[in-house]
């Protein structure tokens, strides 16, 4: 098992910050709660043909917070679809298993997140 799982933070202003979570749960939750400012509730999961799977985390309480248009593209790229979430704040992609455990980003997720940061928002 892993000593760590690699998540990223994208920022509303997309930039994009490696994380390495720890796999004690006690400790991740802090991390999450410590990049995300609060506690942290799934705006969506992602479950693709390839059995990857990757949850993106936000803040339970939002309000006042920058609507996050990387995120929502990575988002949009991630699920295939047409819709795009409306996003607040920062937002932590992960990856999890069955058990609901985060697990590491796979590299197509990570490409795809990091695709959409790059991405023009239109203001």
């Amino acid at each position: 098992m892993p000593d760590t799982v690699h998540a990223l933070l994208v920022a509303f202003d997309g930039a994009i910050t490696d994380l390495h979570l720890s796999t004690n749960d006690t400790a991740q939750l802090t991390q999450i709660q410590q990049a995300l400012g609060d506690h942290a509730e799934a705006l969506c999961y992602v479950r693709r043909p390839d059995s990857s799977h990757t949850v993106a985390l936000i803040a339970e309480s939002r309000d006042g917070q920058p609507q996050n248009l990387y995120a929502a593209i990575a988002l949009h790229f991630l699920l295939g679809e047409s819709l795009i979430a409306d996003v607040q704040g920062p937002v932590i992609f992960a990856g999890f298993n069955r058990q609901g455990a985060l697990t590491s980003l796979t590299e197509d997720a990570v490409r795809t997140i990091r695709t959409a940061s790059v991405i023009p928002a239109v203001r």
